[in-house]
């Protein structure tokens, strides 16, 4: 309790002081900082772009990826150096018809097929279809529009939001401000429906906003409130602050919980590798839970998404903190590498393990719950063409029963045409 307390008075702590300190700090970096604009958390008319048009109406795009992926060790507790190896091969298509007054039609869809070997068994080569987004969007004015059907939410960090969903959104935004409201439901393993209130403003070099989400998941309700401050105060240094409450049927038992993320990003020196140094800190108390839509993915300005809480081991924010330092490098436009440490305690000793990627029991004796040294990238050799990478491996602290480390290794290759 006293520690979950700690950290309360940390996260409204840091709040404040970002909330009354942003305003004066960002406007000192106007004139060398890029202009930002209000950020949604879906917008119909932005999203992934067509690349061949077929007559005035019509334009789409098709992908083909590929991608291998390794993991060793990800099941823990049962004394096996697990092993498994996948390849997948993708083909995708992204279609956008005007429909005309001022209505327009928009469908991404991949089909995808892949085979899976691991240490003890090998799996025949499987495929599927998947629909990521298909809706139907009509103009109100030149500032709302209202969306139906399947959508893509993901709000400005990808902290609270960011999956496919199946409902209704309308959204009103302006240069400086954006309101939305909608109403839907969790689409693959998320079987919760929701109700959402965003309303986001930009100052200067400053966004931010908050969002409310009611949850109902079977007999369970919950309600999660989050607010967001995004900052660029120069050309060298910005920051993110992310603030999460949730109340209802929180976890363990718990009838709320709060949770707290903060990154800040410094670009360092005139060496042609422009390299920039991040450093984060993220907790969430014992009655935490976070939405079910979230994903825990960020950019650190680079070209790749990487999981703000460790590649390999990725974990959710209950009864958990993690400090976050990664080094990158951005020689160009096209290429991004960074090489982190992450490292993880839970808030309160327990004999239950984080939700995480990997699995495993906890003694409950410790609250150390190990470390993650992980390096991520990416090359775009042109517009249509991108190599993404990422290693990992996740050494566990003495919180963990089973003592041995994990590793993962991940390669993408990807052509738009």
């Amino acid at each position: 309790m006293m520690m979950n307390n700690k950290v309360v008075r940390y996260a409204v702590a840091t709040a404040l002081s970002v909330v009354i300190l942003t305003p004066q700090m960002s406007e000192a970096g106007t004139k060398k900082a890029k202009a930002l604009t209000a950020a949604s958390v879906f917008d119909a008319e932005k999203r992934k772009r067509t690349k061949r048009k077929a007559g005035n109406r019509l334009s789409y795009s098709l992908y083909f990826s590929s991608r291998f992926q390794s993991e060793r060790n990800r099941r823990r507790d049962d004394d096996v150096d697990d092993l498994s190896e996948g390849y997948a091969f993708y083909l995708g298509f992204v279609g956008r018809l005007d429909l005309g007054l001022g209505m327009i039609a928009f469908g991404h869809g991949e089909y995808d097929a892949r085979s899976k070997t691991t240490h003890d068994q090998t799996y025949d080569l499987t495929t599927r279809w998947t629909t990521k987004e298909a809706f139907v969007s009509l103009e109100v004015n030149d500032e709302a529009r209202i969306t139906v059907g399947r959508m893509r939410f993901s709000d400005l960090n990808k902290w609270v939001a960011d999956a496919a969903v199946d409902g209704i959104h309308f959204g009103h935004k302006t240069k400086s401000r954006v309101t939305e409201l909608a109403a839907f439901t969790g689409t693959n393993k998320v079987t919760s429906t929701y109700l959402l209130a965003h309303h986001g403003r930009v100052r200067n070099n400053l966004r931010y906003g908050a969002l409310g989400l009611i949850e109902k998941d079977g007999s369970d309700g919950r309600v999660h409130l989050a607010g967001y401050t995004n900052a660029v105060v120069s050309q060298r240094f910005s920051y993110e602050l992310n603030v999460g409450l949730v109340a209802g049927d929180a976890a363990n038992g718990k009838n709320a919980g709060i949770g707290f993320d903060v990154r800040t990003t410094q670009k360092m020196g005139s060496s042609t590798l422009k390299p920039q140094l991040m450093f984060g800190f993220a907790a969430g108390s014992t009655g935490y839970r976070q939405s079910g839509l979230h994903s825990n993915k960020t950019y650190n300005l680079g070209q790749t998404q990487v999981h703000r809480y460790g590649y390999v081991f990725q974990p959710d924010l209950t009864n958990l903190a993690v400090g976050s330092v990664a080094v990158g490098i951005r020689p160009s436009r096209k290429l991004s590498v960074d090489l982190g440490l992450h490292l993880y305690g839970q808030l309160s000793k327990s004999t239950t393990g984080p939700s995480a990627r990997l699995s495993g029991a906890t003694t409950g004796n410790s609250a150390f719950l190990g470390h993650e040294v992980s390096l991520v990238g990416a090359w775009r050799p042109s517009k249509k063409t991108k190599v993404e990478f990422g290693v990992g491996h996740f050494k566990p602290g003495p919180a963990y029963v089973d003592q041995s480390s994990a590793t993962r290794v991940y390669a993408r290759m990807s052509v738009t045409f």
